[in-house]
Formats: C-alpha cells, structure tokens, sequence
C-alpha cells in the first residue's frame, strides 16, 4: 500500500466516524465545521485549503494513482 493509499483510508476512518450521516455527507459537514474552526481560531480556511491542495498535487506526482478510487 503506498502513502497516498494510507492518507485515503486514514480520512475514511474519520469520515466514518464524524456523523451518522452517508460518507459524502460527513465528508461536507467535516469540511463546513473546518471553516467555522478556522473562523472560531482566527485562521483562514481558504489559505488552508490553497496549501492543501498544493500538499495533494506533490503528493499525486510522488505516486500517481487513480485518486478516484478508494480501496481499503
């Protein structure tokens, strides 16, 4: 299993177990309450989300693969 397989199934557990809601929409409400965090320390959410994203890119060219596809 290569890292980004892991980052995947690390993010699934905790989607699992934020609600009792379907995946997709704990993965939003996880997401809305990051913002109302980011809101609430005086962080900005967006920036965070900009160097994410960068992190994910750099992450994909380190092990392409088929993001789209989550296989524990």
């Amino acid at each position: 299993m290569n890292n980004n397989e892991n980052r995947a199934i690390r993010f699934d557990k905790v989607v699992a177990i934020y609600g009792d809601d379907a995946s997709d929409t704990n993965q939003i409400d996880l997401l809305a309450d990051a913002m109302h965090w980011s809101d609430h320390m005086g962080s900005d959410f967006h920036i965070a989300l900009a160097l994410a994203c960068r992190h994910y890119i750099n992450e994909l060219n380190d092990e392409p693969q088929d993001e789209r596809r989550l296989n524990p």
